[in-house]
């Protein structure tokens, strides 16, 4: 009975650590109070690579998880070239699938409008005259 109990209580540990470092899945309880989800897209030979989370984790963001009312923002690193998102099965938010980048590098998006509790949506990151990437925003229930 001890070893069984053991193992539970690491399982649980090692799950509240992994969670606590990963901030897809930490976000994912949504309250009245929106985040900003800042994502980096590292670009190399003008061919965006990875995306990751902006700040000083810099952990992965193939796949994040979001609520309705967060703004998720785009910042391009390693090109000076425009790059657009665009959601070819509809987009989280209101208006046109795709966007383009600004003037600052940046694209902005807020959740919402269409976006569904539970939904999955595949986008693309795409470089003006380059390659495409394609990770996944996940609305959390």
């Amino acid at each position: 009975m001890k070893t069984t109990t053991t193992v539970i209580a690491c399982a649980i540990f090692l799950t509240g650590v992994s969670m606590t470092q990963n901030p897809s899945f930490a976000d994912s309880t949504c309250d009245e109070n929106s985040d900003t989800h800042k994502l980096v897209i590292i670009v190399t030979n003008n061919r965006p690579t990875k995306v990751v989370h902006a700040g000083a984790n810099g952990g992965d963001a193939d796949v994040i998880t979001v609520c309705i009312g967060d703004q998720v923002e785009w910042h391009i690193v390693g090109s000076a070239s425009d790059y657009y998102i665009d959601f070819p099965g509809g987009a989280p938010y209101e208006g046109a699938t795709r966007k383009n980048s600004n003037a600052n590098g940046k694209i902005l998006a807020t959740i919402g409008g269409p976006a569904k509790e539970g939904g999955d949506y595949k986008y693309d990151i795409g470089i003006v005259d380059g390659g495409v990437l394609d990770p996944r925003i996940i609305i959390a229930r």
